[in-house]
């Protein structure tokens, strides 16, 4: 793979900003995803130009450098969405190009078209800070609290028939949006709005859709080093009150509804630790963290895969974790069949997985959570809540609310 330094100015890139790279690979054709990792500044464009899109087994260890998709329905025999990482261009968070990675070399003359657009676009249309955009209501899901809350009746009914322990119900939220909308400006507000959150933006061509989202759960991560690192996340409360002051962490105070389940995510991962006799661990937690206008508890969970000698952890987990107890429920068999019954909807990339691997040596898969879908002219945002014994209908409606407004309060205005 050609890596070439832009301080020598001798690159066709020199000079591109995000948005219009972004823009020319959309008009393209191009498959392409944008994402900046939590707690980092820089920004990666990846760039699908040869293969498009394709389909493979998620062997991280084996995989060239791209971006992966899956969806929330996903058998661990599955193939996933592969974007191949043709060009990858990281930037600063000044939207400064400081490094190109380009397999297919700048005389490509795909690369030159690409380059050429993305010229043009900039000297057209000046990158200027874009209005929040306007999303307009849709009228065609007027039952959906009603429908909800009867969801979580229905859950808390069959828990407490031991049908399962716990289910995590959905929903989607339909709004309308213009022309007007440029994906690229709305993924970095949402870069400065939340600096802890995997933030990403996947343009699917074939499919029709761009997936924007923060998402607050890591599911594996595979350093080169050899780090494995793997993350239990639940309970939810509002980070805010009602004047719309931060809370401070050591104000929060959790119910026994929220500990109880995020503690059967954290007894979930173990569980899958067992099954593959993995017993040397360190788990770090459970703590308050803030995601978004969120507060959630966190344990964090990390083994050394070099002095186990298993460089394969991060796929096999993946296969036992996908899905986890904090997007499905415990047990997952009931409880996914469940969703199946009831939920009335297709969750399709939404609380499925996506992320880049091997790009750097580095894989960092996340749950697809926190996330809109555009596609013809519709956003859908879509948000879950965990359903307990302890459920209260309105209190989870007003969960799922909570979780979509920590995309739109950033990216739209609502009329």
């Amino acid at each position: 793979m050609l890596s070439v330094q832009t301080d020598t100015g001798t690159s066709i890139f020199e000079g591109l900003q995000i948005q219009e790279l972004w823009h020319a690979s959309k008009m393209t054709g191009f498959p392409s995803a944008l994402w900046r990792l939590p707690h980092t500044n820089e920004i990666k464009l990846l760039i699908s130009i040869q293969d498009g899109i394709r389909k493979c087994l998620p062997e991280l260890e084996k995989m060239s450098p791209g971006f992966v998709m899956s969806t929330f329905y996903w058998e661990d025999d599955q193939e996933v969405l592969f974007l191949e990482g043709d060009i990858i261009l990281t930037f600063s968070e000044d939207n400064r190009l400081t490094q190109i990675d380009n397999r297919l070399g700048e005389e490509h003359p795909e690369v030159k078209r690409l380059v050429q657009l993305a010229s043009s676009a900039g000297a057209e249309n000046p990158v200027n800070p874009a209005p929040a955009i306007q999303l307009l209501p849709l009228s065609d899901r007027p039952d959906a609290k009603s429908r909800f809350e009867r969801t979580v009746e229905l859950a808390v009914a069959a828990i407490r028939q031991n049908q399962f322990k716990k289910v995590v119900l959905s929903r989607a939220k339909d709004l309308r949006y213009t022309d007007a909308f440029q994906p690229a400006q709305a993924f970095q507000r949402l870069v400065k709005a939340y600096p802890h959150a995997f933030i990403s933006l996947v343009n699917l061509p074939e499919e029709n859709e761009i997936w924007l989202g923060a998402s607050p759960e890591l599911l594996v991560e595979q350093l080169s080093a050899g780090t494995f690192k793997t993350m239990s996340l639940a309970g939810t409360q509002a980070a805010r009150d009602a004047s719309g002051t931060l809370i401070p962490k050591y104000d929060i105070r959790w119910g026994e509804k929220e500990i109880e389940e995020q503690a059967l995510v954290s007894r979930y991962i173990i569980e899958c630790f067992k099954k593959i006799r993995l017993r040397e661990y360190l788990e770090t937690g459970p703590k308050t963290v803030l995601a978004g206008n969120l507060y959630h508890l966190r344990t964090i969970f990390e083994v050394d895969t070099v002095a186990l000698n298993f460089p394969e952890l991060a796929s096999v987990m993946l296969k036992l974790l996908h899905p986890t107890s904090a997007i499905c429920g415990v047990p997952k068999a009931p409880s996914l069949q469940f969703i199946n019954d009831v939920e009335g909807y297709n969750r399709s990339y939404y609380s499925g997985f996506l992320g880049p691997a091997q790009v750097g040596g580095d894989t960092n898969l996340f749950v697809n959570l926190r996330t809109v879908r555009f596609k013809d002219g519709v956003a859908t945002f879509f948000a879950g809540a965990g359903i307990t014994e302890d459920s209260v209908p309105e209190q989870e409606w007003l969960e799922t609310e909570l979780k979509c407004d920590t995309l739109l309060k950033v990216i739209g205005s609502t009329l």
